[in-house]
C-alpha cells in the first residue's frame, strides 16, 4: 500500500509508467521474484548443447547484434520486468529510508523533550530543595510567633478576667454589671480558673439573675475559706455579704458583715461608708456619721462619703451641715447625680425650694431616668402648692420605678389635698404593700401612721 502511495506521489511517472509497474509486478509475484530482495536477478539458463550433426543443417551463426534484432518477443519483455522489478526495489528502498529518517526525527525530538523535561524537574527539585527549608523554616517561625501570641492573649485574656474577679466586690458588680457579667462568664468557661475564681463569679451571676440568697450563700462560702488564709479576699466576700443584704433592707446583717470586712482590712474605707450608710437607716445617725468621718479620713477625695454623711447631718436636721459635704462631693465628682439629688433634699428641708428644683432638674439631666429625682422635684413643687405639677412628676417616677414605695405614699397625700381621697386610699395601701414586700419596716410605719391619720384605720 505504501509502495502504491509512493509511486502515485513520484512526478517522474507517468500513469501509463504506473500502470506497467503494476503489471510487472504482478507478473514479477508470479514468476516468484523476491520483490523486497536487494539481490541480482538470477543469470539467464544456458542453451542446451547442440550434437555436432545437427550443425550442419542450422542456419548460420549470428553475431549478438543480429541476435538483438531477431529475439522474440517474450526475452523482451522479460528484460522490462526486469527493470521495472529495480524500479519498485529503488523506490521501496526510498520510501523506506525516508520512513526511517521520519521516525529518527521524531525520535530525536521526543529525547530533546524528555531531555528538557527531565532538565526542568531536576532544576525545580533543585529549587525545591533550597526554597522548601527556607519556606519552612520562615512558615514555622510565623506559625510559631502566632501560636506564641495566641496563648499570651488566652493566658493574658484568662489573668484579666481572673484579676477582675478577684477585685470586684457586689457593690461594683451591680454599679458596672456589663463588665463584671463578662468577667465573670469568662472566669466560668475556663476549665483553668481557680475554685475560687469560679466561686467568685458564681456569686456575681447569681446576683444579676437575682437570685440574692444563692450570692450570698456563694460570698459566705468565700469568706469562710479565705479566713485566715487571703484576708483581702475575705474582706471583699465579706463587704459583698454586707452589701447584698443592705439592698434587701436587711441592715443589722448588713453592719454585721461590714464589721468583718473591717476587723480582716482596717483600712477599708468602703466598708466604713457602707456601715455607716446600714446605721443611718436603722436612725442611728450619729454612728453612721462617725463612719463616714472615718472613710473620709483613710481617702479623703471619696465623694460617696460626703455625699453618705451630708444625708446623715440632714437626718439630723444639720441642713447646712448636710449642704457643704453634698457640695465638697459635687467638687470632687461634678457629675454625681445623687448629690445634686441629696443637696437638693436638704435645700426642700430649709425651705430653698426653687433652689431644690434646680438642683432636681441637674440630677435629671445628668440621668433622665433616674426616679428619685422625679420623687423629689415633686415634694419640692408640692411645698411651693404646685401640686398638679407634683402629681405629674410622681407619675413619672412610679413609670421609672413601678415598686417605688415613697412616691406611692407621696402621690397619695397629693391626691387627698386636692380632694382625691379613693384614689389617696389607692396610693397609700399600694405604698404599705411595697414596703412590706421590700421588707423596708421604717416604711411600712410610716404609711401605717399616715393611713391612720387620714382614713382612721390600720393596714387595709
Amino acid at each position: 500500500m505504501a509502495v502504491g502511495k509512493r509511486m502515485t506521489k513520484s512526478p517522474s511517472r507517468s500513469p501509463r509508467a504506473a500502470v506497467a509497474a503494476g503489471l510487472a509486478c504482478a507478473a514479477v509475484m508470479a514468476a516468484g521474484f523476491p520483490l523486497l530482495a536487494n539481490e541480482p536477478a538470477p543469470p539467464p539458463a544456458a542453451e542446451p548443447a547442440v550434437p555436432a550433426a545437427a550443425t550442419e543443417t542450422q542456419p548460420p551463426a549470428t553475431t549478438p547484434a543480429q541476435r538483438q534484432t531477431t529475439e522474440a518477443p517474450g526475452e523482451t519483455g522479460r528484460d522490462d520486468a526486469s527493470g521495472v522489478e529495480n524500479d519498485l526495489r529503488r523506490d521501496f528502498n526510498d520510501l523506506r529510508r525516508e520512513l526511517l529518517d521520519h521516525r529518527m526525527k521524531l525520535v530525536d525530538w521526543w529525547l530533546v523533550g524528555i531531555t528538557i523535561f527531565l532538565m526542568v524537574i531536576t532544576i525545580f527539585l533543585m529549587l525545591l530543595g533550597i526554597i522548601a527549608p527556607i519556606v519552612g523554616l520562615f512558615g514555622f517561625k510565623q506559625f510559631k510567633e502566632k501560636a506564641r501570641k495566641l496563648v499570651d492573649e488566652i493566658k493574658e485574656m484568662h489573668d484579666k478576667a481572673g484579676s477582675l474577679v478577684k477585685g470586684m466586690t457586689a457593690k461594683t458588680a451591680a454599679a458596672e454589671s456589663d463588665k463584671a457579667g463578662k468577667a465573670a462568664r469568662s472566669v466560668q468557661a475556663d476549665p483553668s480558673a481557680s475554685p475560687t475564681d469560679r466561686a467568685i463569679s458564681a456569686a456575681i451571676l447569681f446576683q444579676q439573675q437575682g437570685n440574692i440568697k444563692e450570692a450570698i450563700e456563694k460570698w459566705c462560702a468565700v469568706a469562710n475559706v479565705m479566713d485566715g488564709a487571703d484576708d483581702e479576699i475575705g474582706a471583699q466576700a465579706w463587704f459583698s455579704v454586707g452589701y447584698l443584704h443592705g439592698e434587701e433592707f436587711r441592715h443589722q446583717e448588713a453592719i454585721d458583715a461590714y464589721d468583718k470586712a473591717i476587723r480582716l482590712k482596717p483600712d477599708n474605707a468602703d466598708a466604713y461608708n457602707n456601715r455607716g450608710n446600714a446605721k443611718r437607716r436603722l436612725g442611728r445617725y450619729e454612728d453612721a456619721i462617725a463612719d463616714h468621718d472615718e472613710a473620709i479620713r483613710l481617702k479623703p477625695d471619696m465623694a460617696e462619703a460626703y455625699n453618705n454623711r451630708g444625708n446623715a447631718k440632714n437626718d439630723l436636721g444639720q441642713h447646712e451641715e448636710a449642704i457643704a459635704d453634698h457640695d465638697e462631693a459635687i467638687r470632687l465628682k461634678p457629675d454625681m447625680t445623687e448629690a445634686y439629688n441629696n443637696r437638693g433634699v436638704a435645700k426642700n428641708n430649709l425651705g430653698q425650694h426653687e433652689g431644690a428644683i434646680a438642683d432636681y432638674d441637674e440630677a435629671i439631666r445628668l440621668k433622665p431616668d433616674m426616679a428619685e429625682a422625679y420623687n423629689n422635684r415633686g415634694n419640692a413643687k408640692n411645698n411651693l402648692g404646685q401640686h398638679e405639677g407634683a402629681l405629674a412628676d410622681y407619675d413619672e417616677a412610679i413609670r421609672l420605678k413601678p415598686d417605688y414605695a415613697k412616691t406611692y405614699y407621696n402621690r397619695g397625700n397629693v391626691r387627698f389635698i386636692l380632694g382625691h381621697k379613693d384614689e389617696a386610699r389607692q396610693d397609700l395601701e399600694r405604698a404599705l404593700a411595697l414596703a412590706h414586700t421590700a421588707g423596708d419596716e421604717i416604711m411600712a410605719d410610716t404609711v401605717r401612721r399616715e393611713i391612720e391619720e387620714l382614713f382612721g384605720g390600720g393596714d387595709p
